[in-house]
């Protein structure tokens, strides 16, 4: 057997709560490359650090770093990379983002080895950077240096696959964040009807108008699972509603057992300033489809033409009132309700990981 050739993993999030990174490991194991991991060795919140290592097929190796935010947690972490592995035999590179692209652009030109740059977001038009004029210009430069120096670009949706090779002016593919394949099962769903959003408690995720909403549904429970740069601004706004619970971080397993449970899936956002929100193509959508539940998603392009193929969810503008008369209807007509949870049978049955990844795979083949 031919001795497989080694690939080294950069990203500077957590790698153990991942699913997009363990998934796109995983299938690299699959090829005739074998996947090392390097990864940021921090968690923001307390109840993260109760996220545990399942035994991996390929090596992790967490990265700590002295600085945890802003310009020069991304300065040192790159620096931190770039020594690592200024030494580490390796026949291929793969950046995870513009935020692991210093340092590998530096190593793929210093070894002559190809570089993949996969990006999982517009990562110059983040939210973040929204009237900082100057960063975004920086990112948008680094990013272009990055693309020029790949043999291979990826990102997570065909929207913005196209709006990356229009602005970097190199093609880029798309593989999807899809769920793992899993015949769907008939659960115990909770007592009475649960909202459920599952992501990041930060900016442009429409939470807020989530909470508020909840005041006139009071036939409705809702799960709010995560964390993030709101999660102490938002548990205020919610205080004194009795049918929000905020559960935290929860680990993949805990959610795969709680989310079939619910009855529609939360997903809107605000892409008002952020072109990376606009291109979007988030993995809860399709975690929603695989649990069976009809989703709530922003009238955004990749979530319209997926609703438009599939019709196992709802496009919605971006308002309380919207929100409350749809959850309305649906209590109120529940066969309209069960034929858009019927179709994410089919939804699922075309939009998973196990078909997604031969995508990936074939990309891999230099």
């Amino acid at each position: 057997m031919d001795t497989k050739k080694t690939l080294i993993i950069g990203l500077s999030g957590n790698f153990l709560s991942d699913q997009r990174m363990q998934r796109i490991a995983s299938a690299i194991t699959e090829t005739s490359w074998e996947p090392i991991v390097y990864f940021r060795d921090f968690y923001k919140y307390k109840n993260g650090k109760a996220l545990k290592s399942p035994n991996f097929k390929y090596q992790i190796q967490p990265v700590r770093s002295v600085f945890k935010s802003g310009i020069l947690f991304y300065l040192w972490f790159n620096l931190l990379l770039f020594f690592k592995l200024l030494f580490k035999k390796t026949e291929a590179y793969y950046a995870v983002d513009s935020d692991t692209l210093l340092a590998f652009v530096l190593l793929s030109k210093l070894h002559a080895k190809p570089l993949v740059y996969d990006a999982h977001e517009y990562f110059a038009e983040v939210p973040e950077l929204n009237g900082k004029t100057l960063k975004k210009k920086l990112w948008h430069w680094l990013t272009q240096w990055g693309v020029k120096q790949a043999k291979v670009c990826i990102t997570v949706g065909a929207e913005l696959a196209i709006e990356l090779e229009r602005v970097y002016g190199k093609p880029f593919a798309c593989v999807r964040n899809v769920t793992d394949a899993k015949p769907q099962e008939a659960v115990q769903a909770f007592e009475g009807k649960t909202i459920i959003y599952q992501g990041a408690l930060n900016e442009g995720r429409e939470l807020e108008l989530l909470i508020d909403a909840m005041k006139d549904l009071p036939e409705y429970h809702c799960l709010v699972v995560g964390e993030g740069d709101l999660s102490k601004a938002l548990r205020k706004r919610a205080e004194g509603f009795g049918n929000i619970e905020f559960l935290g971080l929860l680990s993949p397993e805990e959610l795969k057992r709680i989310t079939p449970k619910c009855f529609a899936g939360y997903n809107l956002l605000d892409a008002s300033g952020s072109l990376s929100y606009y291109y979007s193509l988030s993995n809860k959508y399709f975690d929603y489809i695989h649990a069976a539940l009809p989703s709530i998603s922003s009238e955004l392009p990749e979530y319209l033409k997926l609703n438009a193929q599939w019709e196992c969810g709802v496009c919605l503008p971006n308002s309380k009132e919207a929100l409350v008369n749809l959850l309305n209807f649906w209590k109120n007509n529940p066969s309209e309700y069960a034929k858009l949870k019927e179709n994410t049978k089919f939804a699922a049955q075309e939009n998973n990981w196990t078909l997604e990844k031969e995508t990936l795979k074939n990309l891999l083949t230099f």
